[in-house]
């Protein structure tokens, strides 16, 4: 296998057709997706200083490995990391076709060396790999584990609702209650539940609410969010505009947007990405009644699989029993040592710094 190894903007737009032809032939997630990689580089990447750092593999001349990384700094600290940087990126993972006659672990090997030698990183730091994830078993065996995570699924399998009766099992009332706060919002008028592609007019407008009750959440939890950062609200409206694997829908009260999501359908699977809600409306649960009407819609349109994405929320465990672990990892040396203690301390700081507001409160 041949390797290349691509360091600048214009390699990384020029390699998009090959790249997305891999795409189709590979078991790929959505976060490997060269649209919104390149999207993200574009908009918030450089923005924070990262440099691609992405190796390609050929064989005979055809593309058959991508490793989707780049270099970001941080406090003089070169870290290697998945393309898509420290934020968007919830399922880490390399594009193999299922063609090569090159080892996974042989081209992981060689990738890494030749970006060591290459770009010069101090420190690898691979964030969100699913235990199914193709470069998972190298990872695990190779890296130091960081921290572990959950992304919860539904398998949309059968029709809508036989699945809301077999919440039963572990969410007794979830089908009632939100059956009841459905006709509570329809009391006060017309309730609509839209999809509305991003090439519509009216998608300026649900983006705009959706990055308005993003922010209030922001506000009121003192979280520094991701759209908080330099690029990413950018990043977000051009990924509306231009990515077709972009999913956006709204759930309107008399033409009044009281809750959004901004997804993706990529593969025939819904990534539930960034839900919102009007705070306005909170006693009516606008994102539960929001996220029964996507689930219905996904049934309807044949989806088989809704990813609820990383994170262990308990509003995604009302809509499912069933996750997939995820496993972070860091380099086994000296540096991936040093990186992980630092991590840690920052996170305990983090934690002391937000029990010091809930006491001062």
């Amino acid at each position: 296998m041949q390797l290349e190894v691509i360091d600048n903007e214009k390699g990384l737009l020029d390699l998009g057709p090959e790249w997305e032809a891999l795409e189709r032939r590979s078991p790929a997630h959505l976060f490997q997706n060269h649209r919104l990689l390149a999207n993200w580089y574009l908009r918030a990447g450089k923005a924070g200083g990262a440099v691609p750092a992405v190796i390609v593999g050929r064989e005979d001349g055809a593309v058959r490995a991508i490793f989707p990384g780049c270099i970001i700094a941080k406090g003089g600290v070169r870290i290697l990391t998945w393309l898509g940087g420290f934020f968007i990126v919830d399922y880490g993972d390399v594009l193999i076709d299922p063609a090569c006659s090159t080892p996974l672990d042989e081209f992981l090997r060689e990738a890494l060396l030749r970006l060591k030698k290459k770009g010069g990183y101090h420190v690898g730091y691979f964030q969100n790999m699913r235990h199914d994830a193709l470069a998972y078993p190298y990872f695990s065996r190779e890296f130091r584990f960081f921290r572990g995570d959950v992304a919860p699924f539904i398998e949309l399998q059968g029709g809508f609702e036989p699945y809301l009766d077999s919440l039963k099992r572990f969410r007794k009332k979830q089908k009632s209650d939100t059956l009841r706060q459905i006709k509570r919002l329809e009391e006060l008028g017309e309730l609509v539940f839209s999809v509305v592609p991003g090439a519509e007019p009216r998608a300026g407008e649900v983006l705009e609410a959706f990055l308005e009750q993003k922010r209030w959440r922001f506000q009121v939890s003192g979280v520094h969010g991701v759209l908080c950062k330099p690029g990413y609200e950018e990043f977000y409206r051009q990924e509306v505009r231009l990515n077709p694997n972009l999913h956006l829908c709204c759930l309107t009260l008399n033409g009044e947007i009281i809750a959004t999501h901004l997804g993706y359908l990529y593969k025939n699977r819904l990534y539930f990405v960034m839900p919102t809600y009007d705070h306005r409306y909170g006693k009516y649960s606008p994102g539960r009644v929001l996220t029964y009407y996507l689930i219905r819609h996904c049934f309807e349109q044949g989806v088989e699989l809704f990813d609820f994405c990383i994170g262990p929320e308990e509003y995604k465990y009302e809509w499912t029993d069933r996750d997939v672990p995820i496993t972070s990892f860091v380099s086994d040396d000296i540096a991936g040592r040093l990186f992980l203690g630092v991590k840690k301390a920052k996170i305990k700081a983090d934690e002391l710094l937000k029990r010091i507001k809930g006491v001062k409160g």
